[in-house]
């Protein structure tokens, strides 16, 4: 790729999303006023209670600039899912792979994204012109299909992203990371690499997604019974895996829940996963099969609330049973944050008689992110001049640039940056800039709200809230009612009355206490909250959330 004129200008690179987190990614690489964005991903609450269903990053940024294109590495949702937002507001073309564009095409779908969408096919070796950028597709495995790396020619030299990668020598499909083409850019000159941090601490190599396949084999052919395998709904080369190894042994599939069926179907329709005629079977059909073994592709790896899984092992699904000569494989790491239900699920799975395995007791999941001796192959390939680490939390990020600096890197040209921390790349030099605005925003199905609303509903839930309604005279700011309180979810109900009435008459007496001047609506409110809070705390151990009602009449 040849690289275009040096100018005088400079290409700003600004994450939203992505850096110091696992998902939200989403990279702006701007110049001479014109962006182009790198993915456009979500990630999902730890507390899911809480009436969010998903994390989106702040946008407000790219009002600065003016977006030319989305370019999408691949299909998983945090790399994906916030187009439907990003759409809205920005009617521009959208790049990628098949598969991650059916991805796209989805997730718009469901979060009811109007209009016309402008979904354009990028293929590994395709080189796409977006306004002073160039852009070429490079071939990289990950643990979904089509998965690519970037390589941007700028005004100021070529930045290569790796997006998601591993450097699986054996992969399902037959499609190996690019080295060659990665390498003839080295060669060229590389000015910046972003690389994928995610599996920054672990040593070595990341196994092959091809050595799951005998791995299933040794435990399904002790398998008397059903065998129900769940997975992340993209995985489509664990489901290959799992159907052929289904096929050897005579079983007919099932496909368990509604983002596993799209996700098969999506697949066979692009070619990704090929299933022989008479061994997928309809979920209606299962009651059938009594006699003939089954292989169940199942959601909720994750212990998704309403997932075909949890369904499963809490024996209220219709139309799956688990007995004793059933086998059930876990297939996918446990995501911060989900340890906790994820262990109910399994317990839960036992209880209903079942075997069951998962990562940490037999080896049925591997990585899609590359290891460390990858990523150090990678920085070598690619020898760039200056380097950033990205995808990934902080320690990740930081164990990466220190595998840079063993690379060869000098430590002045290896940055870690954070959300909203541009990097400015000019002829022959790179500067930190002043940060900007960023944050995250959450949404509850219909609309998008700031996450400091979904703190201040965690900090309610834990703590519970009291309120207190005071009506004062306007004249004289004297108590006319009151104080009438209501306390929610903190006292029991046979301490809620007799608490009730304490605090009232602690509330009672400070607005009692005379000022040299009328007390106000807002005096009235401090002189409550304070009364309330230093009374619970001292009689309850307990600091409720406080919301005083004042009127004046």
């Amino acid at each position: 790729m040849a690289s275009l004129t040096q100018t005088d200008g400079y290409v700003r690179l600004v994450a939203l999303g992505g850096l110091g987190e696992i998902g939200l990614n989403l990279m702006v690489v701007e110049s001479g006023g014109q962006a182009l964005i790198i993915d456009a991903g979500v990630t999902f609450p730890e507390q899911r209670l809480l009436g969010a269903d998903l994390l989106v990053p702040d946008l407000a940024y790219l009002a600065q600039t003016k977006p030319l294109a989305v370019v999408l590495t691949h299909g998983h949702d945090d790399h994906v899912g916030a187009l439907p937002y990003l759409l809205q507001h920005y009617r521009v073309p959208v790049y990628g792979s098949d598969l991650a564009l059916a991805v796209a095409r989805q997730r718009l779908l469901e979060r009811g994204a109007g209009g016309t969408w402008d979904l354009r096919q990028l293929q590994a070796g395709q080189r796409i012109a977006v306004g002073p950028f160039t852009v070429e597709a490079i071939r990289v495995t990950h643990s979904t299909p089509d998965a690519l790396a970037l390589a941007i020619d700028t005004p100021v030299g070529l930045i290569v992203h790796t997006g998601d990668f591993k450097i699986d020598e054996a992969p399902v499909d037959g499609q190996v990371t690019d080295l060659q083409r990665l390498g003839e850019l080295g060669a060229q000159g590389v000015t910046l690499l972003l690389s994928d941090s995610t599996n920054a601490e672990r040593p070595g190599r990341t196994p092959s997604e091809s050595t799951i396949k005998p791995v299933l084999r040794e435990l399904m052919a002790t398998a008397r019974g059903k065998v129900l395998l769940s997975a992340f709904s993209s995985h489509l080369h664990r489901f290959r895996q799992f159907i052929e190894v289904c096929q050897e042994q005579g079983r007919a599939v099932a496909l368990l829940g509604r983002r596993v069926g799209e996700s098969a179907r999506m697949g066979m329709a692009l070619g990704h996963l090929n299933v022989p005629r008479g061994v997928l079977i309809e979920e209606r059909e299962l009651l059938a099969y009594v006699i003939r073994p089954v292989g169940l592709l199942a959601s909720g790896s994750q212990a998704e609330p309403l997932s075909a899984m949890v369904k499963i092992a809490t024996g209220t699904h219709p139309r799956v049973r688990l007995n004793r000569e059933d086998l059930v494989i876990l297939s996918s790491r446990f995501i911060p944050g989900n340890e906790r239900l994820i262990h109910r699920l399994i317990d839960n799975l036992f209880r209903q008689g079942a075997e069951v395995f998962y990562d940490g007791v037999a080896a049925v999941h591997v990585s899609g992110h590359a290891a460390a001796d990858e990523l150090t192959q990678m920085i070598g390939t690619v020898r760039p001049r200056y380097f950033v680490p990205v995808h990934g939390e902080y320690r990740h990020l930081q164990r990466h640039l220190r595998l840079a600096a063993s690379a060869g890197i000098k430590a002045e040209n290896c940055f870690l940056l954070q959300n909203g921390e541009p990097l400015e790349v000019r002829p022959g030099s790179v500067r930190r800039a002043a940060k900007v605005p960023v944050g995250r925003l959450f949404s509850d199905g219909s609309r998008l709200e700031p996450e400091e609303l979904l703190r201040e509903r965690e900090r309610l839930a834990l703590a519970g809230v009291v309120t207190a309604a005071v009506v004062l005279a306007a004249g004289s700011g004297e108590v006319l009612m009151g104080p009438e309180l209501l306390a929610r979810g903190f006292l029991a109900d046979d301490q809620a009355a007799l608490h009730l009435r304490r605090a009232s008459e602690k509330v009672r007496l400070a607005l009692a206490d005379r000022l040299p001047r009328k007390r106000g609506v807002n005096e009235t409110k401090d002189a409550i909250n304070r009364a309330l809070r230093s009374y619970f705390a001292q009689e309850v151990g307990h600091q409720p959330v406080v919301m005083p009602w004042v009127v004046e009449l």
